[in-house]
């Protein structure tokens, strides 16, 4: 009976060993091998970045994507962070928030409708655009706020939004015009003057905490390495940062879709990077919460087919410390709007943002002008899968057998 029993365990192992062997093409086995080999989860990743870096920046996925907010609040939250870190500048926001921002994150007990109805302020007066209707930057500040709600005053969470200023009290196609041509054409700069100028003051301050989390969005994050055909480094954000903090800062991918064509920032057809090879890897090695550093991976040594908009010969490693994956493109979720965002009191200043927006610069942003659909858009909590999510999945599956 006992040598039975051997023998039927032996053959379920040896069952199972085949069906990992063959669960994928032979195109993606190094990579499978890789993940199978022992890798830190995401968080702990990030987190050990902070032990050799000041900085570091994560490059977010689009900002309506949600799911990885729940890990980025997760983030913020562990105890190494808040004790080792505890500062945060964001791309989303605009600057002119703090001091009001910081103030109102590290009160305490504030009502939950004077809560929510200050977020929604924040939201409506926190961007340039005529309305910033993502979830993400009311999802930001109300984990912020809970988060903070638990520690001592030392220890609570600084956020630095870092985007260019608009103001609202001179608005007019006149002043939107001046802005969009002197602000918004040099904002890679601005935001990074920005964060260097505070960082600086954080780094001289009293407190024990003098390291900082970045995060950006695409071309923003990416590292001085990143040149055009001339070898002049790109105006964006990351540059100027790693310029400054030389060996002390680090950029991190967080697993995004990339562009199989763009028109716009509102017309964009998303396709998986590398033809859906990396996702398959993943989920052939059965993992969605994995960090680690692009050299020395099969992934650093493929081509850096993030950016597809000017020709170039740069692999991942070249542009990026490293790489997170968290949950597949099928998981991802497209959260747009805000309860209360705009409602009976706002659309009237809505629609006026929207009428010196089109005659400064045209309708370039797709703002919706029909009542009926201004409600259903930016008035309250939409969820949406992946758009061509289909296709995608397609894509990805291609490369595993079942």
């Amino acid at each position: 009976m006992r040598r039975a029993l051997i023998l039927l365990i032996s053959s379920v192992i040896v069952i199972s060993a085949c069906k990992r062997e063959v669960k994928c093409k032979k195109e993606i086995k190094p990579y499978v091998n890789f993940l199978n080999s022992d890798q830190k989860d995401a968080k702990d990743y990030i987190l050990d970045l902070f032990e050799e870096n000041d900085l570091v920046i994560i490059c977010e996925r689009e900002h309506r994507e949600n799911t990885q907010y729940k890990f980025l609040k997760d983030l913020i939250s562990d105890p190494r962070f808040i004790k080792n870190v505890g500062n945060l500048f964001t791309e989303v926001g605009m600057r002119s928030l703090n001091p009001e921002l910081n103030q109102f994150l590290h009160a305490e007990n504030i009502p939950d409708s004077i809560r929510n109805a200050k977020i929604i302020d924040f939201q409506r007066y926190g961007s340039y655009h005529a309305i910033w209707e993502k979830y993400n930057f009311y999802d930001m500040v109300n984990g912020i706020y809970e988060i903070n709600q638990d520690l001592k005053e030392s220890e609570k969470i600084n956020f630095y939004p870092t985007d260019v200023v608009l103001n609202y009290d001179s608005l007019s196609v006149d002043y939107l015009k001046r802005f969009w041509n002197n602000k918004v054409v040099y904002r890679d700069r601005l935001m990074a003057d920005y964060i260097i100028e505070n960082f600086e003051s954080v780094k001289a301050s009293d407190s024990n905490r003098k390291k900082a989390l970045v995060i950006m969005n695409f071309r923003h994050s990416f590292n001085n390495n990143f040149k055009d055909a001339k070898g002049r480094g790109f105006d964006n954000v990351g540059r100027y940062l790693f310029d400054k903090y030389d060996g002390k800062i680090a950029n991190v991918l967080i697993n995004p879709l990339g562009f199989a064509d763009r028109k716009s920032d509102v017309d964009i057809l998303w396709a998986p990077l590398q033809n859906g090879r990396w996702d398959a890897a993943f989920i052939a090695s059965d993992k969605n919460n994995v960090g680690f550093d692009f050299k020395e991976s099969p992934f650093g040594n493929d081509r850096f087919d993030f950016w597809s908009f000017t020709p170039h010969n740069y692999k991942y490693q070249d542009i990026f410390t490293g790489f997170v994956y968290y949950e597949t493109p099928e998981n991802f979720q497209i959260i747009t709007g805000v309860d209360g965002l705009v409602d009976d009191s706002f659309i009237k200043e809505y629609k006026e943002r929207v009428d010196v927006w089109t005659k400064a610069v045209g309708n370039i942003f797709e703002y919706e002008t029909n009542d009926s659909l201004i409600f259903e858009k930016y008035n309250k909590k939409n969820r949406y899968k992946k758009e061509g999510i289909d296709s995608i999945s397609l894509q990805i599956n291609s490369w595993l057998i079942k």
